[in-house]
Order: C-alpha cells, then sequence, then structure tokens
C-alpha cells in the first residue's frame, strides 16, 4: 500500500479554497466529495500514525529487566537483535510476503501481537472517522438553524436595549420585536420542534456576544435605524430588514464567523451552504410561506452514495492503485503526490461503482477538487489520467453506466 511504506513522506494538503457552493441551496454532491476526500486522507494520516506505534509496541517488549542482576548494558545486544528481528517480521507480516527463515519464539510473538494491536487501530480509527464526516456533514443542518435562531436572538436583544434605556432615546429599538417576518419564525412549529430535536441554543455567554454585536454593529447601522425611525412597516420592509441583518451580520460580521470557526466548524467549505439554506428560507413573499430548507433533497441517498465512496475507495485501494500505476509506470508510487493518489483513486471508485453517474460529470468533479486541494499541476494530471482510464475500463466492461449515467457519455 502506498501510504504505509515506512520510508514514504506525504506531500501536504495544498489548500486554495474557490467558492464552489454559490449555486447550490442545499448540501449536493460536490461538498460531499471533498469531505471523503479530506477523511481518506485524515485516515490515511492515522494510519501512518499507527504504523510507527507498532514499531514502539515492538520495542516495549525488549527493554531490559532491571530485576535482573545482569547489567542493562549487558542485556542489550540480545535485546537489539531480537527487536529487530520481530521489525523484520512485522513488515514481512504486513506486506504478507512471509519468508520461510527461522527467527526466536520471542520475535515471532512481538511481531504478531504489533499487527493484531495495529489492525484493531487501524479498524477502530476507519469507524470513528466514518461516522464523523456523516455528522461533519450533517452538522450543517443545525448550524442553519442556529443562525435562524440567531436572528430571534437579535430581535430579543433589540427589544431589551430599548427596554435597559432609562431615558427616551432616538433608537426605538424594540420596533423590531414587531416584524412579522421574525414573529412568523418564532411560532414556526417546524422551528421550535427542530430545536428541540437537536438542542440548539445560545448560551448565556453567546448573548453576551450578540449583545455586543448589536450594539457595536447592528445599533449603528444606517439602513437599521431608517428602519427604526418608522412607526410601522410593510411586510415587504420587515422582510427587507431581515435578510439585511443576515446577509450583513448573521453571516459575515466578524464575531459571528469567529464563534463557528472556534466552535471548529469547516466553516470555509460550509459557509455557502448555509448562506444559501439561510437565504432561501426568506425568499417568501408573505409570512405564512416561511418553511425550514431541508439540509438535501434526499439526505438519506446522498448518505448512502457518501459512505458507499468512501467505504469503495478503501476497500479496493490496492486495486485502483495498481490501475493507477500500470498508466504511469515511469513513475515510483511514492513519486506521485499523496493527494493526487487519494484524488484518483476516488474518482475511480465513482466511476466503477455508481452507474447513475455520468463519467464526465465525475472527472471534472475530481479534476475541481484536484485544483483546489492537490498541487498546481494536479488538475491537468487527474482529468488526463482519469480520461485515460475511464475509456480503457469501459471497453473492458469494468465501468458500466445506465439509466442517467448514460446522459453525457454519448
Amino acid at each position: 500500500m502506498l501510504i504505509l511504506h515506512p520510508q514514504f513522506q506525504p506531500s501536504g494538503l495544498v489548500i486554495s479554497h474557490k467558492t464552489f457552493f454559490a449555486l447550490y441551496p442545499m448540501v449536493n454532491r460536490r461538498l460531499l466529495r471533498i469531505k471523503a476526500f479530506q477523511t481518506i486522507y485524515a485516515f490515511r494520516t492515522t494510519e501512518r500514525a499507527n504504523y510507527q506505534l507498532a514499531f514502539d509496541t515492538i520495542a516495549d517488549n525488549f527493554l531490559p529487566d532491571l530485576s535482573l542482576m545482569i547489567p542493562k548494558e549487558a542485556q542489550m545486544p540480545k535485546l537489539e537483535g531480537l527487536r529487530k528481528l520481530a521489525e523484520t517480521h512485522f513488515e514481512e507480516l504486513f506486506k504478507k510476503e512471509v519468508k520461510e527463515d527461522q527467527i526466536p519464539v520471542e520475535a515471532k510473538s512481538a511481531a504478531k501481537k504489533a499487527l493484531l494491536l495495529y489492525n484493531e487501530a487501524v479498524k477502530r480509527d476507519r469507524q470513528k472517522l466514518t461516522t464523523k464526516m456523516v455528522e461533519e456533514v450533517e452538522t450543517i443542518y443545525e448550524d442553519y438553524l442556529k443562525m435562524l435562531l440567531l436572528l430571534v436572538e437579535i430581535t430579543d436583544i433589540a427589544v431589551w436595549d430599548q427596554q435597559r434605556r432609562l431615558v427616551e432615546s432616538e433608537h426605538q429599538t424594540a420596533r423590531m420585536g414587531d416584524n412579522v417576518v421574525i414573529k412568523a419564525l418564532r411560532n414556526l412549529p417546524a422551528f421550535e420542534l427542530e430545536l428541540i430535536r437537536h438542542g440548539i441554543k445560545w448560551t448565556d455567554d453567546d448573548l453576551n456576544t450578540i449583545k455586543k454585536l448589536f450594539i457595536e454593529g447592528i445599533l449603528t447601522d444606517e439602513t437599521f435605524q431608517a428602519y427604526l425611525r418608522a412607526s410601522e412597516h410593510t411586510f415587504e420592509e420587515d422582510l427587507a430588514i431581515v435578510v439585511y441583518i443576515l446577509k450583513n451580520y448573521v453571516l459575515k460580521h466578524h464575531l459571528v464567523v469567529a464563534y463557528f470557526e472556534e466552535k471548529g466548524l469547516n466553516w470555509q467549505e460550509n459557509k455557502d451552504v448555509l448562506k444559501s439554506l439561510t437565504t432561501k428560507t426568506f425568499k417568501i413573499s408573505a409570512p405564512e410561506d416561511l418553511a425550514l430548507q431541508p439540509l438535501a433533497m434526499n439526505w438519506e441517498e446522498d448518505k448512502g452514495y457518501f459512505i458507499d465512496l468512501f467505504d469503495n475507495a478503501l476497500n479496493n485501494d490496492a486495486t485502483y492503485e495498481g490501475m493507477v500505476m500500470e498508466q504511469t509506470k515511469n513513475w515510483e508510487a511514492d513519486r506521485l503526490a499523496m493527494t493526487d493518489m487519494l484524488i484518483l483513486k476516488l474518482g475511480l471508485a465513482e466511476l466503477i461503482n455508481f452507474s447513475s453517474i455520468p463519467t464526465k460529470v465525475t472527472i471534472n468533479e475530481f479534476i475541481e477538487i484536484a485544483k483546489n486541494y492537490s498541487t498546481p499541476k494536479s488538475g491537468q494530471f487527474v482529468n488526463g489520467l482519469l480520461d485515460v482510464l475511464s475509456q480503457k475500463l469501459t471497453k473492458e466492461g469494468v465501468i458500466r453506466k445506465s439509466g442517467r449515467g448514460l446522459i453525457d457519455n454519448k
């Protein structure tokens, strides 16, 4: 396996994010491909760490016994020899290239124990990362709910701001409490239910940040002040101020951005989906039109695709690597950028296992991922290699498209 070789030094991810999701109102498969790629990268990183830990496990078996009357210096030559034999046998077991050479029982036992612990750790890490990558996507919906709730909290703070004043002020901030769009959101049964179901709330500490956002930002905004100067508002005016606050403060203000970034969210990748979800929520012509947006048109179907893509790429790792290396015979495997290899394997997994996705769609999607997450020349490299492989594997019957998968392949 390419990245598990102990001498392999992986090339780092080259993150050059571009806006992928501006045209998509919800979670889309491009985002899922990116997150599958990132998760496989993380998994391979943990594999390398577990591989190195296996050698530490072997070394622990051959530490000098300080309870003996023999000085540790005298014990070391034999122990070092056994350790090296165990390491060699571990590498043979790992590569499934066990030789017939006789080695001491202690060395053989230590190697088998290290391999067992390695396999258990890898299996455990894979399960954790699979769960985490799905949760990360589903968390986008929770962030969406939290952003909508932020609009309600801002409105409550606007009312509080006027009530706390001891003298009359030109800023009649309590008028925000009469906003019919916010009232419709607050009273939306589905919204209330989803907040409870997902445990969404802003804590007291969070509310202090929101107060700062309101007092230092929104309150001094000329557009907001102009809204407050009118004692009555039309539906269109109420909607316009909600959308204005959403776009300029909830989605952009540094205090809000810092909050989501500090929570460990993938803000740069998720923000455009969140923007689309929240903006689309308020594309209404009457208060009663207000409704929550779904995470995806069919999340269960997309989630199945997501997990299957990830699993197929890992389960057929050696096969896909062989396909790539057959087309790059003049290259050593460890000379290819790690990110390029992972992208190519994911591309092959989709080409081969998802018959309803057109070949051209798959190739174009992984070209974009290569351009933005690998080396400057990776887009062209991935394009050429996937194009050649797709034609070859289609002729061999390995890639078989059907239904929608045939649309762009004529």
